[in-house]
């Protein structure tokens, strides 16, 4: 589903520039951001594990799952075009946060860390004052296998309950919002604040709760294909309503961020899952910005996930490093001819000795251009070639690559040159351990 809404574009970069302007930090002489300044805006970063952006009624779901949170996007200013860079949690979040493609950091697969000397967000947050934290819930963003931990002065990552009594893999979204509702409650209301929250109940294996069944459909005499689609929607419909009970202790002047890290295929394109293939199910995301002066709005912009780093940074009026590569939506409204080249690895790191030598020169499966409401995939070490008119063909139903051959190698073109250009960076993976290997292995992860 697409919007077009150009004055909705153009108004949001007006206010966010009021907000630059008039609502950021104090600066020194140096050209640096004070400290402890109490005026900053606090900022909510929530993001949802595996959610699909067409399963939210903001984006035009016929089904009634997301009541909280369609209310608090319908108040700001939606992104309609949104993609990850990786579908995959730890890659998709190390883009966020450091705003530089996952080859770039290396971070191309779940349990590979975040080199050391990469800048990432929160820790420009707190290097200015602000109180960080972060409740996780997801197993591949444990610190020790993501890195993320950086900058953040609590990073809650203290989870052990076993899924299907096997094996450690998440904290469910009451756990997370009652540890949420706790840190909150301890804040200093002196000091703004920097919170990252995530939730990771859509994914899979997905449970289905009776009280939440925006279907109205039992899943137990169903066909597979529609059973999941049952109970997906039932743990998304879970989720909005944790969400809810948590946004309750959150300030009302709090500028919030949602976006989800990555969508999930339900058995469109013979698939089901994420983290191989490039169509829209798994790399089309919400995300959206809401809080005072953010108007409401839809914005149809060509964005990504490396632009919510330094946009992140642009709602508190604070520089952005050099080494993002990233646009700061407060300040750099993106083009419509933007080209978005995508790209997978797999699921994770292979359970062999030398994983540094076996990741360094590792190529993806599968890569897409997106530019101008077409999209070519093509697969990287086979004959490949797809290629859709997303205006037209939202769902990737109609293969155009035999009756376009000139757009396909135009597309393709781009494609090649920015695989020339961008250069995979170092791998740092930790050795894991048994506990590790056995919940990577149980989410699909492990090779």
């Amino acid at each position: 589903m697409r919007f077009i809404n150009n004055a909705a574009n153009l108004l949001l970069v007006s206010v966010w520039m009021c907000l630059i302007l008039v609502g950021g930090p104090g600066w020194t002489e140096d050209g640096t951001a004070s400290a402890a300044d109490p005026d900053r805006p606090n900022i909510l970063f929530l993001t949802v594990d595996t959610l699909r952006a067409d399963r939210l009624g903001a984006y035009g779901y016929e089904y009634d799952t997301t009541p909280n949170l369609d209310v608090l996007a319908e108040a700001g200013m939606i992104f309609t075009d949104a993609v990850c860079e990786v579908p995959l949690t730890g890659p998709s979040f190390a883009s966020m946060f450091a705003s530089q493609y996952p080859r770039m950091t290396g971070t191309t697969r779940n349990g590979l860390r975040m080199p050391e000397e990469v800048p990432l967000v929160a820790e420009q947050f707190q290097q200015v004052g602000y109180q960080t934290l972060c409740v996780q819930s997801n197993w591949t963003l444990k610190a020790d296998l993501s890195g993320l931990d950086r900058g953040f002065d609590i990073y809650d990552d203290d989870f052990h309950r076993r899924r299907w009594l096997l094996i450690k893999s998440e904290r469910r979204a009451d756990e997370v919002t009652e540890k949420a509702i706790e840190y909150f409650e301890d804040l200093d209301p002196e000091k703004p604040f920097f919170a990252w929250v995530h939730y990771t109940d859509p994914h899979a294996p997905y449970r289905f709760r009776r009280q939440f069944n925006p279907q109205d459909r039992r899943p137990f005499w169903l066909r597979n294909e529609e059973k999941v689609q049952v109970k997906y929607d039932s743990e998304v419909a879970y989720t909005d309503y944790q969400i809810a009970k948590f946004l309750e202790v959150v300030p009302e002047d709090t500028l919030i961020v949602f976006v989800g890290d990555h969508g999930e295929s339900l058995y469109e394109h013979d698939y089901l899952g994420h983290g191989r293939r490039v169509h829209q199910t798994g790399m089309w995301v919400p995300f959206f910005i809401t809080g005072p002066e953010i108007g409401a709005g839809q914005s149809d912009l060509p964005v990504r996930m490396l632009d919510i780093g330094p946009t992140l940074l642009g709602l508190a009026g604070l520089p952005v490093p050099e080494t993002m590569q990233g646009h700061n939506l407060m300040s750099e409204p993106v083009s419509p001819s933007r080209i978005r080249v995508l790209e997978t690895y797999g699921g994770a790191v292979p359970n062999v000795p030398g994983i540094r030598e076996v990741m360094a020169d590792a190529e993806p499966l599968y890569q897409t251009v997106l530019l101008e409401g077409w999209k070519l995939i093509i697969e990287y070490d086979g004959n490949g070639v797809e290629l859709y008119h997303l205006e037209e063909d939202p769902q990737e139903l109609n293969n155009l690559a035999g009756e376009e051959p000139e757009r396909v190698e135009a597309l393709r073109t781009l494609i090649t040159q920015w695989h020339e250009a961008t250069e995979h960076g170092s791998v740092e993976a930790e050795a894991l351990s048994p506990s590790d290997i056995r919940a990577l292995r149980s989410l699909g992860y492990l090779e």
